[in-house]
Parts: C-alpha cells; sequence; structure tokens
C-alpha cells in the first residue's frame, strides 16, 4: 500500500476488495451452516413430519447458493440464514412430532394397563 496521491483511492480500493473476500468467505460459510442444518432435519424425519418447512429451508439455501454464485453476497448471507432458521424450525417440528408419538403410545399403554388391573380386580 503505497502512499501517492491516488493513495487513498488505492487504499478504498485494497480495503473493498478485502470486504468482498471476507463477505463471499462469510457466506459460504453461512451456506454451508444451513447446509449442515438441513442435513439433520431430513435426519430427524422432518421431510415426512414437515416437509413444507423443509422445502421452504431448501428453496432459501437454493437462492443462498444462486446469490453466492452471482457474487451477491449480502443476499446469499441473507438467504443462508433464512434457510437455518427454517430448517431448525422443520427440525424442532419434527422432535415434536416425535414427542407426541411416543405420548401417544404412553397414554394407551397406560390404558391397556388400566383395563388389565380393573379385569384382575373383579
Amino acid at each position: 500500500m503505497a502512499v501517492e496521491s491516488d493513495g487513498g483511492c488505492r487504499l478504498v480500493a485494497l480495503v473493498a476488495t478485502g470486504c468482498a473476500s471476507g463477505d463471499a468467505a462469510l457466506a459460504s460459510a453461512k451456506v454451508s451452516q444451513a447446509e449442515r442444518s438441513i442435513n439433520e432435519a431430513k435426519q430427524g424425519n422432518a421431510g415426512v413430519t414437515a416437509p413444507l418447512d423443509l422445502k421452504t429451508a431448501e428453496d432459501k439455501l437454493t437462492a443462498a447458493r444462486a446469490a453466492a454464485s452471482k457474487g451477491e453476497h449480502d443476499e446469499a448471507m441473507r438467504q443462508a440464514d433464512q434457510a437455518l432458521v427454517d430448517a431448525g424450525y422443520a427440525r424442532a417440528r419434527a422432535a415434536n412430532a416425535h414427542a407426541k408419538k411416543i405420548v401417544d403410545e404412553m397414554r394407551q399403554n397406560i390404558q391397556t394397563l388400566r383395563q388389565e388391573l380393573d379385569r384382575l380386580s373383579r
């Protein structure tokens, strides 16, 4: 970074280049994080229990990748952040559905035990 009469312009150009490469790295990291979150949601059965939420997350991830490939790093980060939130929501809905299923099974088991106790007490 030589300081000359147009050194200020060079400095601004260097800083802008540095910021752009930093934005690209950050966008890439956010896209990767969203990908991992979507994969976790899929492993948690969100494709069955929360398919629309998972699809929304996947669509936003696709938009993030497209924006990143065009060099639109701010848009890529925004879309990746939204994909991350949507994938987390899908994962939470899947976990909730799983918990409800377990609760229903436990209630059925309790009902069966009560009926058996009633039968034995007669």
